[in-house]
């Protein structure tokens, strides 16, 4: 069976990237339009918060399958050695339309970055030469190919505007910041102590409507939080402060705290501070893969009960890979 859904063309382009960044598009299949209406192929129904007709396609065009390494592959093709031929990285991470790529071994890098830049439609191109760094969480990139590394990224109908070169995005916690677009209520206050450029904090006030405190220590990342707040019209709910949350947030306001930080133990007495008595901590943190989550909770809860309070796991989730055998997960903590 061949699935379908019909929308408005005005939310068409992205509902199309959202079903991309959920690997649900279906692009063996062409997308039609007619009239006001788009109709776009699915592998199965897919759960967004908008509005859809779910059909059978019975009258559809077979699409050309698109293979970008592929298409590499024969932009280079006789350009470069064999041996950079051969090392050609079949992974990478795409941010609106600067491309960042680890090109361990390749001589030729610069011929190598523009092929993909063509292929990919991008206007820069950075090396990953270290990865992230630092409780600023700076990237270890070296420009490879073109000059402007500012981009807007756009993701679950969310602009993040940022410059790929001086901040961190993580395409692996992809899921959670979906997750958090449902994750709160209207009426919540929410304290996101490591805002970075709003990764957690625009989902929940974009999607959820609830008030958010977003704290943030790197002042680049803060300006594009700034920057952000204004971009997806939501002013109105996120008050953003500049500096080290253990400062900066507020105390016995929030009935949610995100904690979204590889390390967040020395944090945890002052999210119980944050929080109005009671609520939900979600408690991010690398640690070894057996740990996860029963050996880690017990020892949040025993940090809590130090500090007078009680706790209860209400949810975990595994959110990507770290390192062999370790791994960054996150914690959904009921304090009270």
């Amino acid at each position: 069976m061949k699935l379908a859904i019909v929308v408005n063309k005005r939310k068409a382009e992205e509902i199309k990237n959202r079903l991309i960044e959920m690997k649900l598009l279906d692009d063996s299949r062409k997308i039609k339009r007619y009239g006001d209406k788009v109709e776009i192929p699915v592998k199965e129904v897919p759960n967004i918060n908008e509005e859809f007709e779910i059909i059978e396609q019975k009258d559809y065009l077979e699409r050309k399958v698109f293979i970008p390494i592929e298409e590499i592959k024969k932009e280079l093709q006789g350009k470069i050695s064999k041996e950079d031929f051969e090392k050609l990285p079949r992974k990478w991470e795409k941010f609106g339309d600067v491309l960042v790529l680890k090109l361990n071994g390749i001589k030729e890098k610069e011929k190598v970055a523009k092929a993909y830049a063509k292929v990919l439609k991008c206007k820069a191109v950075l090396e990953d030469i270290g990865g992230i760094k630092g409780i600023e969480r700076k990237p270890q990139f070296k420009l490879i190919y073109g000059k402007d590394t500012e981009t807007i990224h756009i993701e679950n109908g969310i602009k993040y505007k940022f410059d790929v070169a001086k901040i961190m995005f993580s395409s692996g916690n992809i899921d959670e910041r979906i997750r958090m677009a449902k994750i709160a209520k209207r009426n919540e206050v929410v304290v996101d102590m490591f805002a970075g450029i709003g990764y957690f904090t625009l989902p929940i006030a974009v999607h959820c409507k609830a008030k958010v405190f977003a704290c943030e220590i790197n002042p680049t990342a803060y300006k594009y939080l700034q920057e952000n707040i204004m971009l997806n019209n939501v002013a109105n709910l996120v008050e953003a402060r500049l500096g080290d949350c253990r400062v900066v947030a507020p105390r016995n306001v929030a009935t949610r705290v995100i904690m979204g930080y590889l390390d967040s133990f020395p944090f945890l007495p002052y999210a119980l501070d944050i929080l109005k008595g009671r609520g939900i901590i979600h408690f991010h943190q690398k640690c070894k893969e057996e740990e996860f989550p029963h050996e880690l909770f017990k020892k949040v809860k025993n940090l809590i009960n130090e500090y007078g309070k009680d706790a209860e796991l209400v949810h975990f989730k595994k959110i990507k890979s770290y390192a062999p055998r370790i791994i960054h997960g996150v914690l959904d903590i009921k304090v009270f």
